[in-house]
C-alpha cells in the first residue's frame, strides 16, 4: 500500500502546469510535479532514440540507428532517475547533431529539429530543478515516488524499468556516448573529404538577330 493511500490521499494529484509550459518551460511546486517531469522527459528521450533509428535504418545504418537508441534509451532512464549528467547529454548529442546538420545541409526539417532541440534543453532545465527539489526535507502528505502508478503499459515502461535498469546501464551509457561522439567525428570529417563534382560553366548561346 502505498503512502498517500496509508495517509488517506488515494486520489491522484494534479499538474501545476499545462501541457504547454510543462513541454517548454515547467515549474515546480509539489513533488508531484517533479515525478511528472521526471516521467515527462523519459518519453521525450525515447521517442528521440526510436525515431533516430528509424531514420537511420531507412538510411542504411542499422549499427549507428541501434548505437543511437541505446544511448538515448539509457539516457531517458538517466532522467527518469534525476541524473543532471544524462539529460545534458542527451541534449549535448542532439544539438551536435542539429548544428550540424544545418552546416552541411543535411538536418532534415530544420523547425523539427528546433522543437525537439527546445524540449531536450527544458529537459535538462526540468532535471536540474527536480534535482534541487528532492533535497528538501520530504513531506509525508506529498507524492512519493513509491506512489508511482503500474497500471498502464507506459507506466510500468516509465516507472518500473529505469529503477532497475539505470544503476547498472549508466556504467554503459558513457562509453556508449564516447563511441557515439567518435562516430559523429569520423562521419563528419568523411563528409569533408568527399571532393565536390567540378561545376560545369553554363554556356550562353547567343542569339542571331540579324535578318
Amino acid at each position: 500500500m502505498s503512502r498517500m493511500q496509508t495517509l488517506g490521499l488515494s486520489s491522484t494529484p494534479q499538474p501545476t502546469d499545462n501541457l504547454f509550459k510543462r513541454l517548454f518551460w515547467p515549474s515546480i511546486e509539489t513533488q508531484y510535479d517533479v515525478d511528472l517531469l521526471g516521467q515527462q522527459g523519459f518519453y521525450v528521450c525515447t521517442a528521440v532514440g526510436g525515431v533516430s533509428f528509424l531514420l537511420l535504418l531507412f538510411l542504411g545504418m542499422p549499427f549507428v540507428g541501434m548505437l543511437t537508441a541505446a544511448v538515448y534509451f539509457l539516457a531517458a532512464c538517466g532522467v527518469r532517475e534525476r541524473s543532471i549528467a544524462a539529460s545534458a547529454l542527451a541534449f549535448a548529442l542532439y544539438l551536435t547533431g542539429f548544428a550540424g546538420g544545418m552546416v552541411h545541409g543535411g538536418g532534415g526539417n530544420p523547425f523539427v529539429g528546433l522543437v525537439i532541440t527546445m524540449l531536450l534543453f527544458s529537459n535538462l532545465r526540468a532535471t536540474v530543478l527536480a534535482r534541487r527539489w528532492s533535497k528538501q526535507p520530504d513531506d509525508e502528505t506529498e507524492f512519493h515516488p513509491s506512489d508511482r502508478s503500474s497500471t498502464s503499459v507506459l507506466d510500468r515502461l516509465s516507472n518500473q524499468l529505469p529503477p532497475k535498469i539505470w544503476p547498472r546501464g549508466k556504467f554503459a551509457f558513457f562509453p556508449l556516448v564516447g563511441l557515439y561522439l567518435l562516430l559523429a567525428v569520423v562521419g563528419l570529417m568523411m563528409t569533408k573529404r568527399i571532393p565536390q563534382p567540378p561545376q560545369q560553366p553554363v554556356m550562353i548561346e547567343r542569339l542571331d538577330t540579324r535578318p
